[in-house]
């Protein structure tokens, strides 16, 4: 059983929470942030398992999470920036400026700043990993309506291979899954979304289970992905 420590955003529900449970499963020490609400992680009931609550839509509560996180273990072994939120609007024209800065606040800023924060530290303790959440969205360009969420994305994929470069000489490896439709609630966000007709433009015609992409998050944080840094993992079902 592992004795490392991972940091999870976004971590009460959908892949945050299977996620949750694998590495917990697996023996590490899990710092899970949230949100608004912690049921799910409550119902654990886990010794192994820290919460920290935030609102990463504000830059200086992101450097808290960390340092909360860092109060309690001398070293972070991975960090997974899992946590995103999206909005919808009639139009890409109608898409408004403040929508456009949370999600992005949410989606990129956190993950950019909290990503700082671990390679500084896993530079110093000499390796780690980091894994960052995409969407399948940023290959086909996404939904107009939801535009700034796919957005926020690509920037995700294209910050994780600058993290890459510099997390590389210290063995930091950086990577990102670019996750096809999960079975979770943030999919039910979009109520214009004809979830049965998406499917059936996915080669395997089904969604994903949200275990799968955990599975995925810890083969990339285990000694297995050892030579893998820098990748745009994609999960989707053969899309």
């Amino acid at each position: 059983m592992s004795s490392k420590t991972i940091l999870i955003t976004g971590a009460n529900g959908g892949i945050g929470l299977a996620t949750t449970k694998l590495f917990l499963e697996k023996g590490y020490t899990v710092f899970a942030h949230y949100f608004r609400s912690d049921d799910n992680l409550r119902a654990l009931n886990h010794e192994k398992l820290e919460m920290i609550q935030s609102d990463l839509s504000q830059s200086e509560n992101v450097e808290k999470v960390f340092s909360q996180c860092m109060d309690k273990c001398k070293k972070l072994d991975v960090l997974f920036n899992n946590a995103g939120t999206m909005s919808i609007s009639e139009s890409i024209e109608s898409i408004k400026e403040e929508d456009f800065d949370y999600v992005l606040n949410v989606n990129l800023k956190a993950s950019f700043l909290l990503s700082q924060f671990a390679l500084k530290h896993m530079k110093e303790s000499a390796g780690g990993r980091i894994i960052n959440i995409s969407s399948i969205g940023v290959k086909y360009g996404g939904n107009p309506i939801s535009a700034h969420y796919t957005i926020s994305k690509a920037a995700v994929e294209a910050m994780t291979i600058s993290f890459a470069k510099s997390g590389a000489p210290y063995n930091v490896l950086v990577n990102a899954i670019r996750a096809g439709l999960t079975d979770t609630d943030f999919l039910k966000l979009n109520p214009n979304k004809n979830i049965e007709k998406r499917i059936d433009l996915i080669p395997l015609k089904r969604l994903a289970d949200p275990n799968e992409i955990a599975s995925s998050v810890y083969f990339l944080a285990s000694e297995e992905s050892a030579y893998i840094s820098g990748s745009i993992l994609t999960v989707a079902g053969g899309e």
